[in-house]
């Protein structure tokens, strides 16, 4: 893991991550002086190599712009599995990221690994990633991670379309050998929750990540 980083520095990888998400290029030393406000580019360059030391970047030698992120800035954690009718497997120590692309908040979401069959209909298969915003509500037709709080454990996820109905809740699988999940609405709010929602599906192909 890269190490801490002092606010100085974390300003200037700031600037450096949100310079190429929205550029889609490095700066150069002269533009991070600008921005950071520090006329010696002698001066850049010691913050460059402190944070290439500390793991943040990689530098090319003789590019101007030759800075390269060491972890994508637009990874998401891979927090868990999701596995219909069992809790959420949280890893301890999520080290793995996937990449999401632009239109994602890394800071809003999080990705788990969808296990079983459930899901298929919606093209959603066992292994894939499904990309979770965070959120505590959601709108019918949603993909939704919902929880069943069950006393004295984790509570029981489920992967499944929402749907709001007169007297009760629909948890939809999108798979015709299932039946969809049927819950009293006062069931429902004494005794549920959703985590959030499906926003991205990544799959793997030969071994790189991509969302679909």
């Amino acid at each position: 893991m890269p190490e801490p980083l002092g606010e100085f520095q974390r300003r200037m990888l700031e600037f450096i991550v949100n310079y190429i998400r929205r550029e889609g290029m490095p700066p150069t030393n002269r533009e991070i002086g600008k921005a950071m406000k520090i006329a010696s580019t002698g001066h850049v360059d010691y913050h460059l190599s402190m944070l290439e030391k500390r793991g943040y970047i990689i530098r090319e030698a003789k590019k101007s712009r030759g800075i390269k992120l060491t972890r994508h800035p637009w990874g998401i954690p891979v927090e868990g599995t999701i596995a219909a009718g069992e809790p959420i497997e949280i890893f301890s120590e999520p080290d793995q990221t996937i990449e999401v692309g632009h239109g994602v908040d890394p800071e809003n979401s999080f990705a788990l690994i969808v296990r079983g069959q459930s899901m298929i209909e919606d093209h959603i298969c066992d292994g894939d990633y499904v990309v979770i915003k965070r959120q505590r509500t959601c709108e019918n037709g949603d993909i939704v991670v919902a929880v069943h709080l069950v006393e004295g454990t984790p509570g029981k996820a489920t992967l499944k379309r929402f749907f709001l109905e007169k007297e009760q809740v629909r948890l939809q699988p999108a798979n015709a050998e299932l039946e969809p999940i049927y819950i009293p609405r006062d069931e429902w709010d004494r005794e549920w929750e959703i985590q959030g929602k499906v926003i991205a599906i990544v799959r793997h192909y030969g071994g790189s990540g991509r969302a679909a």
